[in-house]
């Protein structure tokens, strides 16, 4: 049985992406994300975001960048935290979790940076 190491990710970096907080709501993690080795050996990030804007969200990316410790990206990955559904939304207050798996290295890993994209409902164009 291996052992399951639980870390907290120390070196993060935010992005809040297509408008102002006013316009759409504000997306940001919640809390730490826990990093740990699954069953393949690979590393897994865990984490949640909130909606703590006034208005729904509709679209919520996580992108998680690995650097080596010349600072040069050795992988990039992200997961949509709102389902594939185009009428899902985050609602304000609401939380969100996801999973991204690596399939780096752990030796080579030396910082860790995760962007958030998100768009509110009222961005999008109309539905026909």
């Amino acid at each position: 049985m291996k052992k399951v190491l639980i870390l907290l990710i120390t070196s993060l970096s935010l992005f809040w992406a297509c408008a102002s907080p006013d316009e759409t709501g504000s997306v940001a993690l919640e809390g730490p994300i826990l990093e740990s080795i699954n069953q393949e050996g690979n590393l897994e990030f865990n984490g949640a975001v909130v909606n703590s804007g006034d208005t729904p969200v509709n679209f919520v990316e996580v992108v998680l960048i690995l650097k080596d410790e010349n600072g040069k990206v050795i992988e990039a990955s992200s997961t949509s935290v709102i389902g594939e559904d185009s009428q899902s939304l985050l609602q304000p207050s609401e939380r969100a979790f996801f999973t991204l798996t690596a399939k780096s290295d752990p030796k080579r890993i030396a910082s860790k940076e995760v962007e958030i994209f998100s768009e509110g409902a009222s961005d999008l164009p109309p539905s026909s």
